[in-house]
C-alpha cells in the first residue's frame, strides 16, 4: 500500500513538472512573438524598439543619427552598441530588463544620467560627464530586476585582437640587432687568485724557516 501511494505521488509530482514545463514554453513562446513583432513594427518608427528573450542579442548603430531607443530584455544578454552612433541632441533609453545582463556602449562626448528602479539588480555606470557646453545627455530610464546594467566608454575595454597585433609587432631581432655581445663576469676570480698567491709565500716561507731550523740541529 505504502509503495502504491509512493508510486501515485510519483506520478502526480511529474504530471505536475510537466504541465508547468508547458505553461513556461507557452509563455515564452507567446512573449517572443509578441517581441518580435514589436521590433518589426517600429523599423519605420523615429523610435525603435529592440526586444530580446532567452538569447544572446547586439544592437549596433554605425554612422548614423541615434535619437533614442526602447529596450527589453528578459533572460538574455544584451548590448546597445552606440559607439558609432551619431548624437545631435539629448536621447532617451527606455529600458525594462529581467533577469539579465545589459551592457550599453557610448561613444567619447557624451555625458549620461541613469534613473533606475532596482530590484535586486546591480547599475554600474562608468562614463565620466563633461561639464563642457554643446555636450548631448544620454538618459537611460527603466527598471531592472535581478539584472546587471553597465554603461560603459566605447573604448573601456582593450580589444584581444589589438593586443595580439602588438605581440605581432615586437621584434626582437630588430630591436636588439645592434647590441653588443653580453659581458660575462666571473665573480671572486681575483679574490680567489689573491689568496692562492698568499697561501704559496706561507708555504714558501714555512719550508725556508723548517731549513733554518735543521741547520741548527746541525
Amino acid at each position: 500500500m505504502a509503495k502504491k501511494n509512493g508510486f501515485l505521488k510519483f506520478v502526480a509530482v511529474t504530471g505536475a513538472l510537466v504541465a508547468a514545463s508547458k505553461v513556461a514554453y507557452d509563455k515564452y513562446k507567446e512573449t517572443k512573438e509578441k517581441f518580435v513583432k514589436e521590433e518589426n513594427d517600429s523599423v519605420d518608427a523615429e523610435i525603435r524598439k529592440y526586444n530580446a528573450i532567452a538569447e544572446k542579442k547586439i544592437v549596433e548603430i554605425e554612422d548614423e543619427e541615434f535619437v533614442g531607443c526602447e529596450l527589453k530584455s528578459v533572460a538574455a544578454k544584451t548590448t546597445l552598441d552606440l559607439g558609432l552612433a551619431v548624437f545631435e541632441k539629448d536621447v532617451y533609453v527606455n529600458f525594462s530588463s529581467v533577469c539579465s545582463n545589459v551592457t550599453i556602449i557610448l561613444p567619447e562626448g557624451v555625458n549620461v544620467v541613469c534613473d533606475v528602479d532596482r530590484i535586486c539588480s546591480g547599475v554600474r555606470n562608468l562614463v565620466e560627464n563633461s561639464d563642457e557646453d554643446g555636450i548631448h545627455t544620454v538618459y537611460i530610464i527603466g527598471k531592472a530586476v535581478a539584472t546587471s546594467l553597465e554603461v560603459i566608454p566605447v573604448d573601456f575595454y582593450v580589444d584581444d585582437d589589438d593586443v595580439e597585433d602588438i605581440d605581432d609587432d615586437f621584434d626582437e631581432d630588430a630591436i636588439f640587432a645592434n647590441e653588443d655581445e653580453p659581458e660575462i663576469k666571473v665573480i671572486n676570480k681575483s679574490v680567489e687568485t689573491e689568496s692562492s698567491d698568499e697561501d704559496k709565500e706561507d708555504k714558501e716561507d714555512k719550508e725556508e724557516t723548517e731549513e733554518v731550523n735543521l741547520e741548527e740541529v746541525e
